[in-house]
């Protein structure tokens, strides 16, 4: 399932590339070396720089701290939520930095934007990693049981 949604929101970010390759987003609408660009620039390297490494800690504080209160159904219903809320903010980032590069026509927002593509890649969800997340709870369940 994470899969899937991983693969649908690659394709709408690639979508919303193709869109603005096509010119429904006025390419280069921000005149080159005007305060605007700077603006947006500055934008799409904070906003990688500190969204990217949030929804990270986001998801692994959450789904290793609240473990321990959990069974198993519960555990993987908590670590798809978490994976969905960290997918989440690395494409809302990524389709920013989309949106101003095209705006400005510089490479800077495209650079940001393949960064959290190269994120998001690192995130897929794997079974290995679903097994070993499950490994952790199941161990903390039993015992916190025993």
């Amino acid at each position: 399932m994470l899969r899937t949604e991983s693969c649908v929101a690659w394709i709408l970010l690639i979508i919303l590339f193709v869109i603005g390759e096509l010119g429904v987003i006025v390419n280069g609408s921000v005149e080159a070396g005007s305060d605007v660009e700077f603006k947006l620039n500055c934008a799409c390297v904070l906003s990688t720089l500190l969204i990217v490494p949030l929804a990270m800690q986001l998801f692994l504080l959450n789904t290793t701290k609240g473990l321990r209160r959990m069974n198993k159904d519960e555990a993987l219903d908590f670590y798809h939520m978490w994976s969905m809320i960290r997918l989440l903010l690395v494409s809302l980032c990524i389709a920013y930095n989309i949106i101003a590069y095209f705006m400005t026509l510089n490479t800077t927002g495209l650079l940001c934007a393949l960064m959290g593509l190269a994120v998001s890649v690192y995130c897929l969800p794997t079974h290995k990693r679903v097994e070993e997340f499950m490994k952790i709870v199941e161990s903390d369940f039993v015992v916190k049981n025993d």
